[in-house]
């Protein structure tokens, strides 16, 4: 059964539940208001005879002609000794008389509902000398009040009828138009998985602020995002791809060359083995750095391991300085003696390796490395250099794999476009923040905020 049909069903027998039990109410008060009116005016009457001292007047039953004058039409009158008999009575409707006299001792109301009317009886003590000796009882057969009481219930039937015949076709009419959003969704989805293509819901030109129209702008954005992950996903198998079949074709042509001449020209075979060796390192790097950006494990995080900032900054820039023969100065704020931080020591120091050879690879001045804390819970890092700089258009898609501002230039320095990518997702594992500032010709300065306790 579908969704839409049985919210039909449900509404429509919620709806009825509702009319059933308003219709009861409604029947129920017209009876009770209606009868309470015939009630009071028997109560009233049944006290005007008993005012006519019943008991020491029995020439007053003799004589009919005086209590026939109190009497309509559809009426009973009757007069009842303590054993139930019925000592006198008149009326005028034989169908009072099928109902039993019983003798009771107190005021009482009583209400018969039969096919063929509503009958109500008030009985009412009679006293003589201060004891009761008998009851009187009126009767009256509410005839027209039946008639109309069997009107209403078919008027309610019909009415309770009609009503679930338009809940019905409302409520279908009605899903129909709620659920279209719906069918456009699943009929969407079932397209994506036949073609593999993305495509969008239609949106009405005036959004409105329900949940459909809330689930099918989410559906869209889940569309976009998707769409681009695919797309950067090609992008990076491409890019990969080309990446990795550069230092292989570079590796098979000189292993080609060293086998068919290299054995007998030294200078050539030295050249071959170098390239091949330069292009292999190459290569390790490359599947190294692959391997660090698919790596989805919060291995860091998850660590917790607590130590000290500050001297695995300086043994860092103090090995690049060996290794480039280049001037790093590291500035620690004055305050600080240690700076205990929560993560994984050996991926921050990747993160600073990463900074700093970028720094000197596009600058030929002093590289600085700030490190300082704010309000005992951020670190804050700054690699400066007063290198090439970044063109603004460039900015934006730096953290982007593989992407390289100048691709010629950077495989001849043996970049491949991961490290800030790499150091993107360190930051990111690390729950910081990493921004970079450049203009052409005046350097490049890199901002990355840490928490000292990574969550």
């Amino acid at each position: 059964m579908s969704l839409k049909l049985k919210i039909t069903l449900w509404v429509s027998a919620g709806l009825m539940l509702i009319l059933f039990f308003s219709f009861t109410f409604v029947y129920y008060m017209f009876i009770r208001v209606t009868t309470k009116g015939e009630v009071d005016l028997l109560k009233e009457k049944a006290r005007t005879l008993i005012l006519k001292d019943l008991p020491n007047h029995p020439e007053y039953w003799q004589n009919n002609s005086q209590m026939e004058e109190l009497l309509i039409p559809q009426e009973m009158v009757r007069y009842i000794a303590p054993d139930s008999k019925v000592v006198y009575q008149i009326y005028s409707d034989p169908k009072l008389l099928s109902f039993s006299a019983n003798y009771v001792d107190k005021e009482t109301v009583i209400l018969e509902t039969a096919p063929d009317g509503i009958f109500i009886f008030v009985k009412m003590p009679v006293f003589k000398e201060g004891h009761q000796v008998a009851i009187l009882e009126i009767g009256r057969n509410l005839r027209r009040l039946g008639e109309y009481s069997r009107m209403l219930i078919s008027i309610l039937l019909l009415t309770s009828t009609g009503a679930l015949i338009l809940a019905l076709l409302g409520g279908y009419f009605y899903t129909n138009v709620l659920f279209r959003p719906l069918q456009q969704l699943v009929a969407i989805m079932q397209n994506i998985e036949k073609s593999g293509s993305f495509r969008h819901i239609p949106m009405p030109d005036k959004l409105t602020n329900d949940e459909l129209t809330m689930l099918g702008a989410t559906f869209n954005r889940m569309i976009d995002r998707l769409q681009e992950m695919f797309q950067k996903q090609e992008q990076f198998l491409a890019d990969a791809s080309h990446e990795l079949r550069t230092p292989l074709t570079i590796i098979e042509s000189y292993a080609s060359l060293l086998r068919r001449w290299a054995f007998r020209d030294d200078k050539l075979r030295e050249e071959a083995l170098e390239t091949i060796i330069s292009e292999s390192a190459q290569l390790k790097i490359l599947t190294q750095n692959l391997l660090s950006l698919t790596d989805k494990e919060r291995e860091d995080c998850e660590q917790k391991s607590t130590f000290d900032l500050l001297p695995i900054a300086q043994q860092t820039a103090s090995s690049l300085r060996v290794t480039s023969c280049r001037e790093i100065d590291v500035l620690i704020a004055q305050d600080l003696k240690e700076l205990q931080m929560n993560g994984d020591p050996y991926k921050i120091r990747q993160l600073l390796i990463i900074l700093l050879d970028n720094a000197l690879k596009y600058s030929q001045q002093i590289v600085v490395l700030k490190i300082g804390a704010t309000e005992n819970k951020w670190v804050n890092i700054e690699v400066i250099d007063q290198g090439i700089g970044i063109a603004e258009s460039d900015l934006p898609h730096l953290f982007d794999r593989f992407y390289r501002t100048d691709k010629a230039r950077n495989r001849k320095q043996g970049g491949v476009g991961l490290g800030l990518a790499i150091a993107q997702n360190i930051v990111q594992k690390h729950e910081g923040t990493i921004q970079l500032k450049s203009r052409l010709g005046q350097g490049t300065t890199a901002l990355i905020t840490l928490p000292k306790t990574c969550q």
